[in-house]
């Protein structure tokens, strides 16, 4: 009887404390009770205001991903690329890499014209780009100073140049002399553009490792006298010789970029892959360039001379073995004259009588 009348008198002093809390808050002022109200529902509406604006961030990071994440591959496709397109409408900027060909305008191809003719674009370029090609440009040039030996260091010019055109949302168009992608590092550089965003269109130029010797009258192949060919680059990564390849008689090897240790070149043919002295060697300066094309002709015991005494510099291509006589008269051991293919002029042949 006692338990019951304690749960009694517990459950009326709750229900009590109960009233007293449910009528002291009846009689709080109405402005308090208002301004509690208001803010409540404020402070409700902003929740769902920023909560709609996260969404709609998200949604359109979800896309930006979708637009650049499918992009596992270079672009190599036309300058109207739909990916840099979408991106720059999002107030990106965006990259083209193109090749310039070895020098003469007539052999940009149609899609490097098109783009280099963007008024409102930044191109940057070094020295090698022919004056010729340069003069097509129509929108800011910038030349970057690659010189041997500070290489490097122009190269960090260009990347910093390329990063300040991204950041106003322009057109950035990366223009190297022949083929971007054959030593002339292209895959670097979209290594890199990939580290700050951005996948380049890539727009394909006439290499010069072929296109060069036509020039200056050196097929690289000939049957029975030349079955296969070599490209090599005259400095390796940070100025290291490459590894040459042994003398074989039917082999014409190609060297870019080497014109500036010819000498080292010839020597380390002969010494260390076996070449005779003798070995047809030709040397095509400014390819494709109407006024300036030179090609000259010698061989390994006397090329590093002749070169010097015709002060030969880049850019130039090298080719070397028995090719390099096929076209030319082979008792030329000098400048060749009136060899020019795209002009059309009088080549030097030999005799075929």
């Amino acid at each position: 009887m006692m338990m019951v009348l304690s749960k009694l008198i517990q459950f009326i002093s709750c229900s009590f404390f109960i009233f007293q809390f449910v009528v002291s808050f009846q009689l709080l002022d109405y402005r308090h009770r208002r301004s509690f109200t208001t803010k409540y529902i404020e402070a409700t509406s902003r929740l769902e205001a920023y909560r709609d604006d996260l969404n709609g961030r998200n949604n359109a990071a979800r896309n930006m991903n979708k637009i650049i994440g499918n992009v596992n591959k270079l672009s190599i496709h036309s300058p109207d690329n739909v990916l840099n397109n979408t991106i720059n409408l999002l107030g990106r900027g965006r990259i083209t890499m193109v090749g310039a060909g070895p020098g003469d305008p007539e052999l940009l191809t149609i899609a490097a014209l098109k783009v280099i003719s963007d008024q409102d674009a930044l191109v940057i370029t070094d020295r090698l780009v022919s004056d010729e090609i340069l003069a097509l440009v129509k929108g800011e040039i910038r030349v970057a100073k690659k010189h041997p030996g500070c290489a490097e260091v122009a190269q960090e010019e260009i990347y910093r140049w390329v990063e300040e055109g991204l950041s106003l949302g322009k057109h950035v168009i990366r223009l190297k002399i022949g083929d971007p992608f054959v030593f002339g590092r292209g895959g670097e550089e979209v290594l890199r553009f990939r580290s700050i965003g951005y996948e380049p269109v890539v727009i394909p130029g006439v290499s010069a490792t072929f296109a060069a010797p036509l020039l200056g009258g050196i097929p690289v192949t000939h049957r029975g006298v030349s079955n296969q060919v070599v490209m090599c680059t005259g400095y390796g990564r940070n100025g290291t010789n490459p590894d040459l390849i042994k003398y074989q008689k039917e082999q014409t090897v190609v060297f870019l970029m080497a014109v500036g240790r010819l000498r080292e070149l010839s020597s380390n043919l002969c010494e260390l892959a076996g070449y005779p002295l003798e070995t047809p060697i030709g040397i095509i300066e400014k390819a494709g360039c109407r006024n300036e094309q030179r090609t000259l002709l010698g061989n390994l015991a006397n090329i590093a001379d002749l070169a010097d005494k015709h002060k030969l510099k880049a850019p130039s291509t090298i080719v070397v073995g028995e090719c390099v006589n096929v076209l030319l008269d082979n008792t030329i051991q000098g400048l060749v004259p009136n060899v020019n293919v795209v002009a059309g002029a009088e080549m030097a042949m030999s005799n075929t009588d």
